[in-house]
């Protein structure tokens, strides 16, 4: 059975990025403009189209609570950074890897031992970055929204990061891979920076949590 109309349901997903609530109020009109502009038997949004929207739902998700001050506009603008710095750092971990397991190679000749600890190590590697990512977007987005608890969130995981990169110096890192760990500096330095910053007196006025209404408590026989 063919789809009536592919380029509508196909808007629809990209509509499906947005907030439950600007999409139940606003999806039908947003839809109408964007099929009254397309191009006769066009089935496919265009990549132009496809990126403002997309762009526009992370935005919008993005888009921070109430009047944030400086310092949380600059922690948030780090965390940013953070995401790309991650990507970088994975990109590196991959491209040095042969060199990384020559090194150790040469370093531990016929030690069968090193190559297995090695290959445990980027087992280990390929799980924790997507996993740090995720959590690292979480904790932005919680943040974003003025969610109190993610800053310490952000400790526990800034001592994560302290601990991973203490274990990278202790196995020897600078002289077996010093490019990964350059990467994994920059993204210690940058957690610690978003850690400071969102701790600051400004940081924790703005991420205070609103204080609960006290109800007046009227005893079962209160009105007798």
């Amino acid at each position: 059975m063919n789809d009536p109309n592919p380029l509508e349901r196909r808007y629809r997903r990209l509509l499906a990025f947005y907030p439950r609530g600007f999409r139940r109020e606003n999806t039908e009109e947003i839809l109408a403009v964007l099929l009254s502009c397309a191009e006769d038997g066009q089935r496919r949004p265009g990549l132009a189209a496809s990126a403002d929207l997309i762009r526009g739902a992370v935005r919008m998700r993005l888009r921070m609570a109430g009047q944030p001050p400086r310092v949380v506009r600059l922690a948030i603008r780090l965390m940013y950074a953070g995401v790309v710095a991650q990507l970088a750092a994975l990109a590196v971990y991959i491209v040095t890897l042969g060199r990384v397991r020559s090194a150790v190679s040469r370093r531990y000749p016929g030690l069968a031992a090193a190559q297995h600890a090695l290959n445990v190590n980027v087992t280990i590697h390929y799980i924790a970055v997507p996993v740090g990512l995720a959590a690292w977007l979480f904790l932005l987005r919680a943040l974003v929204r003025g969610n109190h608890r993610a800053r310490f969130g952000l400790a526990v995981y800034f001592a994560a990061t302290c601990l991973s990169v203490l274990i990278a110096i202790g196995q020897e890192s600078a002289q077996l891979a010093p490019a990964d760990l350059i990467a994994g500096g920059a993204q210690w330095l940058i957690t610690l920076a978003v850690t400071v910053l969102l701790f600051t007196a400004a940081s924790s006025r703005y991420y205070r949590p609103e204080p609960r209404p006290v109800i007046p408590w009227r005893g079962t026989f209160g009105t007798m």
